[in-house]
Parts: C-alpha cells; sequence; structure tokens
C-alpha cells in the first residue's frame, strides 16, 4: 500500500496532478521542454493525499482541495529540487536529479519556478486566509532548513531543538495540508486536522532520517547516507550519543560527525544501527503515528478517516 493506492483517492489525485501540470505550464517552449523533460517528478502525494482524505470526512473534496494539494506538493518538490543540489545527490525516485541533468543554476531557478507558481495557483482561489497561512508556511520550511544547516556537526544539538528543525522542514507542510483539507469544517476539526497532519509529519521526517541510515536505496529511490555525508545531526545520532559513557563519547562524536569518504560513512552508518539508534527513533515514530491517530478521532467516523489511519500507518511500514 502507499498513499497513492488509497481507495477513491485516484481521482482526486488525478485531479491534483492536472492542476500542476497546468500550474506549470509555460508559454515559452524551452522552459516548457524543461518542465516536460522532468517527466513524473512528484512523490509519492504524501501532502495532497492527507488534504483530499480529510476533506472527505467532512463531504468531498472539490477544485479548492485539487489546488491546495497542487500548491502544496509543489514547494514540497521545490524543496527537494534545491535539497538535492545542496546533497549533490545523483539520483531522486530513481530519476538523475535536477541539477546533475540540468546544472546547479537551472536546479536553483527550477525551485524557485515551483514556489513561485504554487503562490499564483493559491492565490487564483481569491482566499487571502489561504495565501497568507501558504506563505507562513513555506516561510516556516525555510527557516528549518536553514536551522538544520546551522547546527550541521553540532554534537550538543539537543532532541528538542532536532525536534523543531523537523517540524520546519517537514511537518508545518503536513499540518498546513490537514488544515486545508477540513475547510468546511469547524474550529475543532481543522485543529484536529492540523495536529494529525504536524504528528504524521513529525513521524515521516523521523522514519526519512532512519532511511537515509537503513533503507534500500532502489526502494527508497534516492541517494542514500547524505546526513552522515554531510554531517547532520539526526535522531539516531543523538540517540546513540546520549548512551554513550563518557569516556566513549569523543571517539563517536568523530565518527559520527565527522565521516567522509565511503568506508567512514559505513562505519558509521553500522554504529547508529548497532547501538540501537535507528530502532529507538523508529519506536519514537511509532508513536507519534499512534498521538497523530488519536487526533481522528474528532473527525467524522467515515472510510476516508479509515483511510487517513492506514495512511498514517504506511509511513512507519515503508521501503527498509
Amino acid at each position: 500500500m502507499t498513499a497513492t493506492t488509497l481507495p477513491g483517492l485516484s481521482p482526486h489525485l488525478e485531479a491534483v496532478a492536472s492542476t500542476m501540470a497546468a500550474a506549470l505550464a509555460s508559454a515559452e517552449p524551452r522552459v516548457s521542454g524543461l518542465i516536460d523533460g522532468l517527466g513524473p517528478f512528484h512523490g509519492k502525494l504524501l501532502r495532497p493525499s492527507l488534504c483530499l482524505l480529510v476533506a472527505g470526512t467532512l463531504g468531498e473534496a472539490d477544485r479548492r482541495h485539487h489546488a491546495l494539494g497542487a500548491a502544496l506538493e509543489l514547494i514540497h518538490t521545490a524543496t527537494l529540487v534545491h535539497d538535492d543540489l545542496i546533497d549533490d545527490a545523483d539520483t531522486r525516485r530513481g530519476r538523475t536529479t535536477a541539477h546533475v541533468r540540468h546544472g546547479n543554476t537551472t536546479a536553483v531557478l527550477l525551485g524557485d519556478f515551483l514556489y513561485t507558481r504554487a503562490f499564483t495557483l493559491v492565490a487564483s482561489l481569491g482566499d487571502l486566509e489561504m495565501v497568507s497561512r501558504l506563505c507562513a508556511g513555506t516561510n516556516t520550511v525555510c527557516e528549518g532548513e536553514l536551522h538544520q544547516q546551522m547546527v550541521a556537526r553540532d554534537a550538543d544539538l539537543s532532541e528538542d531543538e532536532y525536534r523543531r528543525i523537523i517540524y520546519g522542514k517537514t511537518a508545518a507542510l503536513t499540518e498546513l495540508a490537514g488544515f486545508f483539507g477540513a475547510l468546511t469544517g469547524d474550529d475543532t476539526q481543522r485543529r484536529a486536522a492540523a495536529a494529525f497532519g504536524r504528528d504524521l509529519g513529525m513521524a515521516f521526517q523521523i522514519v526519512d532520517d532512519c532511511l537515509d541510515v537503513n533503507g534500500d536505496a532502489q526502494k527508497v529511490g534516492k541517494t542514500l547516507a547524505t546526513d552522515l555525508e554531510r554531517g547532520r545531526v539526526t535522531l539516531p545520532l543523538i540517540r546513540v550519543l546520549a548512551a554513550s559513557s563518557a569516556g566513549e563519547r569523543n571517539r563517536l562524536e568523530a565518527q559520527l560527525l565527522r565521516a567522509s569518504g565511503a568506508e567512514q560513512v559505513e562505519t558509521a552508518r553500522r554504529i547508529l544501527i548497532d547501538r540501537g539508534g535507528v530502532a529507538s527513533s523508529l519506536g519514537t515514530a511509532r508513536e507519534l503515528v499512534a498521538s497523530a491517530k488519536q487526533h481522528l478521532s474528532r473527525l467524522p467516523d467515515t472510510s476516508a478517516r479509515a483511510q487517513l489511519a492506514e495512511l498514517a500507518d504506511f509511513v512507519v511500514a515503508r521501503d527498509f
């Protein structure tokens, strides 16, 4: 099961994909050719799926939900284009990354193009609150990415600060997807949907950080071990350092935060697995999924709500 194979979602996801394609259309043939040449570079459509399923608990998704889901996916994709450039990643979803195919400058501009088309798409709905929320959410994402860059190789990064980082870079958009899905609901339902999205996004990013250590590159569909190569302090690493003795901590910090070259990265990867950092972090992701599912009790008991619970379970069962 994937987010895109949940029953009843296909027609709505097709509408989201069509909305994205229309938003990215360009009158300039060379730009249009660049976009077409990238192929289906969007991902599992988690954020649109979340938005659409929440809408389904309260009635039926409409064109507003299609547009909002498309905008969220465009912003998410923009961050991935820029992330791949920062990480010098070769592949994403089994395809050569944009900066490898077209150069760094084009990749930066492509990400910018995706951002602006997302904002234009939501502005076309004529709802200032939605535009304001999308702008605020995108600002939070950028702040989270900057925050992550500023704490690279910081062995003293706390778990609380790590959680603030992953809220910014990932959970802020899934929280917004839940809120957007509950457009027709009351305040309690909107808050519950947003809280579901927030906890789901936190779990998703923790699992992603674990996949970077212990995933199968073919299944995950992207270059792995980039966090270790870039000195990013993720939850598995924080947990391993926290459990180490005073006598071994300096050695572990050097192995985990200053790994360079394939052999040292592999050593660091094995440490995070063998010392339980990945297993412990996955346990936290499962706790967050359980918390997310509790918020669903405030939404109507429908088949769409059951599918939201399935979507949450999918987050911690993917691609290992």
